[in-house]
């Protein structure tokens, strides 16, 4: 890609984090390298930057037309998260999802090609029979505020209770028990967009959603159906990439047909 003629613009701000996959993303495809708080020196352009921190919700707010980038759907970098809700990064290894003028899914490049999804190597199970319960995932507070969605959890469940009358167990990233355990006994997994739906889908648990580029992959209307979509894992896998896939003829293909 021609740094001259793409029309990404790639910003960054001043956590390591960022800096680090903004970093690869510009050199490995040529693209304009910017700090974030120059954005309005841009005008016509396609924004790029990781995560919504720092100042970045700016940048998606004036280009209507944006990359955004996260950590990925499936086989992410390590992550801890801590009891003060802080979260520890442990290595920059594993995939990073990039998704065009939304932050959770490529609604309008839907790609389900097996291929990169049966490199991650998941174990499909199937539909969970020892099932008691919807758990419910709590967007974080970043999200809830991010989305202005500060009643979710309130008004999820009773959009719930509209269409089944199981109990519902609320979790979120800093429960004490682990996801994995909670989703042994689990009928159905509901969330705004958590990444989390995608390991309860492999676990044999249904994902339903409440964000409007996911709806169709899980509408809670039809939670009592129980629908495995493995479509859902498949085209997600295809618009997540490792760093050092950013200099690959394939990456460059995607981000192509990502802007076009």
């Amino acid at each position: 890609m021609n740094i001259q003629k793409s029309p990404i613009v790639v910003f960054h701000t001043d956590h390591f984090m960022n800096t680090t996959v903004t970093q690869f993303l510009a050199k490995s495809n040529g693209l304009r390298y910017a700090p974030n708080n120059h954005y309005e020196n841009f005008e016509n352009i396609i924004c790029a930057s990781y995560g919504i921190l720092r100042g970045n919700t700016k940048l998606y707010s004036k280009f209507k037309k944006f990359i955004y980038i996260d950590h990925g759907y499936m086989g992410s970098s390590l992550r801890s998260f801590n009891k003060n809700k802080s979260t520890t990064i442990q290595d920059l290894n594993g995939y990073f999802r990039f998704v065009k003028n939304d932050f959770y899914f490529n609604k309008d490049l839907i790609d389900n090609n097996k291929e990169r999804f049966q490199k991650l190597k998941i174990d499909l199970k199937p539909l969970n029979k020892n099932a008691e319960y919807i758990l419910l995932s709590e967007p974080s507070d970043h999200t809830l505020k991010f989305l202005n969605i500060p009643n979710w959890t309130e008004n999820t469940i009773n959009e719930i209770k509209k269409f089944s009358d199981r109990k519902i167990l609320i979790h979120n990233k800093f429960s004490k028990i682990p996801l994995g355990e909670v989703l042994n006994q689990a009928f159905a997994f509901v969330s705004c967009q958590s990444t989390a739906s995608f390991k309860s889908i492999a676990s044999g648990v249904p994902a339903y959603f409440t964000h409007d580029t996911m709806k169709s992959y899980g509408h809670i209307s039809n939670i009592e159906d129980r629908n495995l979509n493995y479509d859902l894992l498949y085209s997600a896998a295809n618009s997540q990439w490792m760093l050092k896939e950013l200099f690959s003829d394939d990456f460059k293909n995607f981000l192509n047909k990502l802007i076009n």
